[in-house]
């Protein structure tokens, strides 16, 4: 029953295709819904980085900004990525300024 994973489920995998098919809108309206005012931060392991790599369709800034933290805490990549994906991923999208 927990939203991130009958959410995350349908946002992987995270790829270049992702931004056609989730659209800016809708990945706004499931965060506004499921996930913002902290609910992301209080997902535990991997389904978090998979929520905020998903923000990174609207939010490139956000989602860079939480994978390239100090200390950031690999426990929150799931097992089919990396940091390094999420990264160049944020940063394609238009983070990491």
């Amino acid at each position: 029953m927990n939203p991130e994973y009958i959410e995350g489920i349908h946002m992987l995998p995270l790829s270049p295709p992702s931004t056609l098919t989730r659209s800016k809108a809708f990945v706004a309206e499931e965060w506004a819904t499921y996930f913002s005012n902290g609910r992301a931060d209080a997902v535990v392991g991997g389904w978090r980085g998979i929520l905020y790599a998903n923000l990174a369709i609207v939010d490139p800034q956000a989602a860079w900004n939480f994978f390239a933290a100090p200390g950031f805490d690999l426990g929150l990549i799931d097992g089919g990525a990396s940091l390094t994906w999420y990264l160049a991923w944020c940063a394609g999208l238009g983070g990491g300024a």
